[in-house]
């Protein structure tokens, strides 16, 4: 008899991104934020192909603290500051305009990487994924990199 597969669990809606950030300096790990559209079929991708796989893959377990950013909501979220902003607003500091759009962030609520735009060859979109990690990772236990 199989046993039935459970689903991974879906990122989870970015809410308190000062909460975030202080496990992420506790932890010594990176803050991924994907800024995605419900309605988006290149964030269903990116999402359901990438983001949730990797958050639940043993490999990057405990290594990242991933976060879902959407922009089609009327949702606030509480900034790095701690202070109450629409996530769209929020978006709209870091210059997003195309989704997906990935960004990792130190424990200080700044971004280590260049955003990672749109599902590019798929052959190559986790590669570029796990290289942004990496180098939040980097940041995160050598500061001076």
């Amino acid at each position: 008899m199989t046993q039935p597969t459970t689903a991974a669990e879906p990122l989870r809606i970015a809410d308190d991104l000062q909460a975030d950030v202080k496990l992420a300096r506790e932890q010594g790990v990176p803050v991924l934020l994907a800024f995605m559209l419900t309605t988006c079929p290149y964030c269903t991708i990116a999402r359901r192909d990438y983001l949730v796989p990797m958050q639940a893959s043993e490999q990057w377990r405990g290594k990242v603290i991933m976060r879902e950013v959407v922009l089609d909501s009327a949702n606030t979220i509480s900034d790095f500051a701690g202070e109450s902003v629409i996530a769209r607003e929020f978006a709209k500091r870091y210059g997003i305009r195309s989704v997906p759009t990935v960004i990792v962030f130190d424990g200080s609520g700044t971004p280590v990487t260049q955003p990672l735009i749109g599902v590019s060859a798929s052959d190559f979109y986790g590669l570029y994924l796990e290289q942004s990690i990496e180098a939040g990772l980097l940041k995160m236990r050598n500061p001076q990199h």
